[in-house]
Order: structure tokens, then sequence, then C-alpha cells
């Protein structure tokens, strides 16, 4: 599908801009072929040359295109996770002051003085 898209990009191109001639040589089937076949031994080259690529880089201990993107990934997941945490940190600590100052207003109604009372006499004192 992408090599007949591939065509007919060339095919409006070749019209635009060549003679007569050239669309005539364009227009044949076999020429077309080898137009394709062309776009295919490209493509091909390229996985080839990047696939090479790589495996140097392997060998080498250096780090890849897709190992670096893989990286960034992770990097951002975390990002979003420390911010994340830290949202729920700044919540957990307001609720905390709340908590503690509804605590502190409620706890001097709450506590009243206690009288203290004489200590009981034990045995020891009704020997005496």
């Amino acid at each position: 599908m992408l090599i007949e898209i591939w065509k007919d990009v060339l095919m409006k191109v070749a019209m635009e801009k060549f003679s007569p001639v050239a669309l005539k040589v364009l227009s044949n089937p076999q020429v077309q072929s080898l137009l394709t076949q062309v776009l295919n031994l490209q493509a091909d080259m390229r996985q080839n040359i990047e696939q090479q690529v790589k495996l140097v880089a392997r060998s080498l201990e250096l780090v890849t295109k897709d190992e670096v993107q893989s990286l960034r990934e992770v990097i951002k997941e975390l990002e979003a996770e420390v911010e994340k945490l830290k949202a729920e940190l700044k919540e957990a600590k307001e609720k905390e002051k709340i908590e503690k100052e509804t605590a502190e207003t409620t706890t001097p109604q709450a506590e009243e003085p206690k009288e203290k009372k004489a200590p009981k006499k034990g045995k020891a004192d009704k020997t005496e």
C-alpha cells in the first residue's frame, strides 16, 4: 500500500516536472517495477544499517536511541509519580494540621482542673 502511494506521488511529480518522453518512460510497467524494487531496497538497507549500529553500540556498551527513549519514558513516569506523592503528602499534612487545631481547641474545654484528694490512710497509719 505504501509503495502504491509512492508510485502515485512519483507519477504526479513526474507529470508536473518532466517532459513527455520522461513520462512515457515512467509509465512503463518495467520502470515502475524497478522503482518499487529500489524503494524496497532502500528501506531494507536502512533497517539493516540500524541493526548494525545497534549491534556495534551493544558491543561497545554504548546506549542506543531506543534505550534512551525507554529511559525518558521511565523518567516521565517517575516524575509524575513524585508529583502525585507530593500532592498526597501536602494533603495529609493539611489534614493533620486541621485535626491538630481542632484537637487543641477542644482539649482545654474537656480537661478541667481536678481537685487533689488527700491520700488514703493505710494500715500503717492505723497502728500508730
